[in-house]
């Protein structure tokens, strides 16, 4: 019964009404602050393609179980899948998030993500343009710096910064270790980026109200 009020949910795409609505009532009861982004982007692993080969040994079919999933590298190791992009505030509530397919790069959801934002922003790897577009609108760029072509080292104010930016930027990292261990959630359990799409946001939605006692502890709220 659960799974079919889940599935009727995702078919009449229904979890992001559900999360903006459960987003605001925290922002009125200063669960989420308004305040303050911090950026980034995980990996969710699905089917790779298998290959079928017929009786005399030649291959008939490559395709993957899910044709939205793409391959992408890290760290010189392939994954096959999505990305969840999110914006969390300083207490690793998530604000906003994003689903694309694993090839997708994590700047080009920028500025979806902080979109309403008017404080400060923590990333990585954002260009010279971005960083000088945030400063325009007066938004304080917390971005970690990496070398540029011809820098044989980052500068020692690049490297200051990047620990200073990295102790906040950590903070992000909460809710996906908490839906990937907790939830158990590393691996798709549907098929199509709209569904996962979907599915995540019901993940996020869950996580914020998971967190909601502890918080509320936390800021002194009965």
């Amino acid at each position: 019964t659960i799974c079919k009020f889940r599935n009727t949910l995702m078919e009449k795409m229904l979890f992001d009404k559900i999360f903006a609505i459960v987003k605001e009532q925290m922002v009125k009861n200063n669960l989420i602050l308004k305040e303050g982004s911090i950026v980034d982007a995980t990996l969710i692993h699905s089917s790779e393609p298998k290959r079928k080969k017929d009786k005399e040994g030649k291959v008939i079919s490559n395709k993957a179980a899910d044709n939205d999933a793409t391959y992408t590298s890290k760290r010189g190791r392939k994954y096959h899948g999505f990305k969840i992009h999110i914006a969390s505030d300083v207490n690793g509530m998530i604000k906003e998030v994003i689903t694309t397919t694993a090839k997708e790069s994590d700047i080009k959801q920028l500025d979806k993500l902080t979109e309403d934002e008017k404080s400060f922003v923590y990333a990585k790897g954002l260009s010279k343009e971005k960083k000088k577009s945030l400063r325009k609108k007066g938004i304080f760029g917390g971005i970690i710096e990496r070398r540029v072509r011809g820098q044989k080292k980052l500068r020692s104010k690049q490297k200051k910064n990047n620990k200073k930016f990295a102790k906040v930027r950590a903070i992000v990292e909460l809710p996906f270790a908490f839906i990937k261990n907790l939830m158990n959630y590393t691996k798709t359990r549907f098929i199509g980026l709209e569904k996962n799409d979907q599915y995540h946001l019901l993940l996020a939605t869950a996580y914020n109200l998971k967190r909601v006692p502890n918080l509320q502890k936390k800021i002194g709220i009965v």
